[in-house]
Formats: C-alpha cells, sequence, structure tokens
C-alpha cells in the first residue's frame, strides 16, 4: 500500500506536464492531421477537402528534391563531426588535466544560448571577420554555406554529447583496458577493441539523437541564412515553413511534414534498433 501511494505522489507530480504536453503538443498534432487532405491556405475559415492530392503532388514535386538532399547532406555531416569531436575532447577530459572543470563549462556553456542567438552571433562574426581574414564569407557563398551552418550548430550543440561520452567512459571499468595492455594490445587496439564497444549505449543515445534533430533544423537555417543563397541551404524544415507561410499552401505544407515525421521516426527507430543490437553488458 505504502509502495503505491508513493507511485502515485510521483505520478501527480507529472500532470502539469503531461497536461501541458497533451494540450501543446498532442492535441495541436493530431486536430492537424485532417489539413494534409485538404487545399487549406492557411489563413481562410473554410477549406476543401482534397483526398490524397497533396500526397500525390508531394512524390512528384521537383522543388522537394534539393531540400532532401540538403537535408540529408548537412544532418549527416553534423552527426558525422559532432560526435567525432564530441568522443575525442571527451576521451581528453576524461584524463587528468588541470583546468578539467573549466572546459567542461566552456564546451557545455553554448548548450544555454538558443540556437536562433547563436546564428546571430556567428552571421556577424561571419561577415565582419570571417570574410576580412580570409576573404570569403561562408554563410555568403552556395559552396559553402552549409559548411557554415554545421560550424554553427557544432559551437551550439557539441557540450551535451562530450557529456554523455564523459559519463559513458567515466563507466568503463579499467581491468578491461589494463587486460588488454597485457595481453599486448596497442592503443588503437584497445580503442577499438575495448572502449568503442563498452561505449556502444552512449553512441545509440548521441548519434540517433544527432541525427533525428539536426535532419528537422530550423532555427538555426533560418536565423542564419533563411535558406539562402539562392535555396542552397533550404532544408525540409524550410520549406514546410515556406510553402505554409510564404507560398500560402498550409494544406500541401501539413502533408510534407506528416510525411517528414514518418520518416524520421522510422530513422530514429532503425539507428536504435542497430545500435542496441551492438551493445554489449559490462
Amino acid at each position: 500500500m505504502k509502495r503505491v501511494k508513493k507511485e502515485l505522489s510521483y505520478f501527480v507530480f507529472l500532470i502539469p506536464s503531461l497536461v501541458l504536453f497533451v494540450f501543446c503538443v498532442v492535441y495541436p498534432f493530431l486536430s492537424g492531421i485532417h489539413l494534409a487532405f485538404t487545399d487549406w491556405d492557411g489563413i481562410s475559415r473554410t477549406y476543401h477537402y482534397v483526398g490524397l492530392d497533396n500526397f500525390i503532388k508531394l512524390f512528384s514535386d521537383p522543388n522537394v528534391v534539393q531540400p532532401i538532399k540538403t537535408t540529408v547532406i548537412y544532418g549527416v555531416g553534423v552527426t558525422a563531426l559532432n560526435n567525432i569531436f564530441a568522443l575525442l575532447l571527451a576521451m581528453v577530459l576524461s584524463r587528468d588535466l588541470k583546468g578539467k572543470a573549466f572546459f567542461k563549462t566552456s564546451f557545455f556553456l553554448p548548450l544555454a544560448i538558443s540556437a536562433v542567438l547563436a546564428s546571430f552571433v556567428w552571421k556577424y562574426i561571419d561577415s565582419n571577420l570571417l570574410s576580412l581574414i580570409f576573404g570569403n564569407s561562408l554563410l555568403g557563398r552556395r559552396g559553402t554555406v552549409l559548411l557554415g551552418i554545421m560550424v554553427i550548430s557544432l559551437w551550439n550543440n557539441l557540450g551535451s554529447n562530450v557529456m554523455i561520452y564523459l559519463a559513458g567512459l567515466a563507466g568503463i571499468a579499467k581491468d578491461y583496458d589494463e587486460a588488454a595492455m597485457i595481453d599486448g594490445a596497442n592503443g588503437r587496439q584497445r580503442f577499438f577493441h575495448v572502449t568503442v564497444p563498452m561505449l556502444m549505449p552512449s553512441f545509440t543515445i548521441c548519434i540517433t539523437l544527432t541525427l533525428t534533430s539536426s535532419l528537422r533544423e530550423f532555427g538555426t537555417v533560418l536565423a542564419a541564412t533563411g535558406g539562402g543563397p539562392a535555396g542552397s541551404s533550404q532544408t525540409v524544415a524550410i520549406l514546410i515553413y515556406d510553402y505554409m507561410f510564404k507560398y500560402s499552401r498550409a494544406g500541401y505544407a501539413q502533408a510534407i511534414s506528416l510525411v517528414f515525421m514518418l520518416a524520421l521516426v522510422i530513422i530514429g527507430l532503425v539507428l536504435t534498433k542497430f545500435f542496441r543490437s551492438k551493445e554489449i553488458e559490462a
């Protein structure tokens, strides 16, 4: 009886958050699904049901191809760079170094800054400092704009993965590494055959969350470039925004967002299942 009361007390504290989540996320999402089957312009009070026309147009719309390519390149690039740098930094910070707490705080601090503010800061740096030093602006050229946005994302989000990898490294018993050293394994072999397998739970979290979040990136791209120059940084999220507010095709935008959401769910589930299958018990 005491256990039941204790669990109920925990649930009571969750009620406010659950209520907000239902009314702010679940209800709007469910109530807006039917709009994907309409020709609503986002403003009028009336609209007409068009069946599957929006979805048929989506799979034959040439304007969707380039944003999909841009989204994939950006998502894969950010995921790879973020996790590589985060793991390297975590391995360095996991050692006994002077000022380790300062560096941990330095890498984690940018997380407190919103993506929009980070984009404005780096946009200023890019246009006033980098362009003067190197003679080129990363965000102002078609060939380098994605790289520029990746730099902003890395600076703004790297800290969370560093903390997760640090926690993962701290959970690896030194006995495994010492046993590998006794067996004659060098540093590279110990890393790939001891550290990496033991870090699989951290990879599951970091890679899955980084990829799914970067694929749906909106705020950073909108604030930094707005999808330019000449649409070279237009992601799927920006495309949905444009159809919704610029072209007044809310029904079509909703159809794109539903298909996009389904794709993200599938990608997340596949990645999670893959990395979970590689995890080993300590």
